[in-house]
């Protein structure tokens, strides 16, 4: 049987194409990327030197997480909370490497400066010990008192000398000294040299010396208008 005819002539309905499903959102492998860097940047971000390669991670995990954030847009992809968190952890890695690194170096310039300090503190010493540091030892911490040479002749003949000498520690800690005294003459020559050693001296402790008893007799002359100087002294 044909088919009645269309009133007015108007065609009837067309059939109507299907409806295609909704575009599901795709995965989101930079977001997931982004964020496992940006993790691992702030595991290793305050460990010394590693946190250099971490600042590289956190660099990637940032450039990761911007190109997920991106594709979340229009609900072309899932995982925006994802590559938000990434974002956020890798400028918190980076702060971390930025905060660690500081602390190290200033760490390593007090360690530096420390042991700057101890070396100089120990040459002090050294040249201290040595007599090198003749004039601030008797400066700030010795105080050497030199008496009247005499030569005097017992009943037998022998000619007896001796210089007294008094030496006293002013310094705040305990030291033991070797004092050398000189005698020159008018011309600045020495005529002979000798020696004191102290005990250890406590602060305000003093020791005293009698110094060239044994003078030699051909001195004896210009011993008694002689000078005597302090030489050289050594702290130990």
């Amino acid at each position: 049987m044909s088919e009645p005819p269309v009133p007015n002539g108007t065609p009837g309905p067309q059939p109507q194409p299907p409806i295609p499903p909704p575009m599901q959102p795709k995965g989101n492998a930079s977001a997931i990327t982004g964020f496992i860097l940006a993790v691992a940047a702030a595991l290793l971000c305050v460990i010394p030197i590693i946190n250099n390669f971490a600042a590289g991670l956190a660099v990637l995990a940032l450039i990761f997480g911007i190109i997920g954030l991106l594709r979340t847009r229009r609900g072309r992809s899932h995982y925006r909370g994802l590559a938000i968190s990434s974002i956020i952890v890798s400028v918190v890695a980076m702060g971390g490497v930025l905060a660690s690194q500081a602390f190290y170096s200033n760490a390593i310039d007090a360690v530096s400066e420390s042991v700057d300090d101890a070396a100089t503190e120990m040459d002090d010493d050294l040249d201290r010990m040595a007599g090198e540091a003749t004039e601030e030892i008797l400066k700030e911490d010795l105080t050497v008192a030199i008496g009247s040479f005499e030569a005097k002749t017992d009943d037998s003949g022998i000619v007896e000398t001796s210089l007294p000498v008094k030496l006293t520690n002013k310094a705040d800690q305990a030291h033991s000294y070797d004092v050398s005294v000189e005698a020159v003459n008018s011309s600045g020559d020495r005529i002979e040299e000798d020696w004191a050693s102290t005990n250890t001296l406590k602060p305000g402790q003093s020791q005293s010396f009698d110094l060239f008893v044994l003078a030699m007799e051909e001195n004896l002359e210009e011993l008694e208008s002689a000078d005597f100087l302090v030489f050289e002294v050594s702290q130990y």
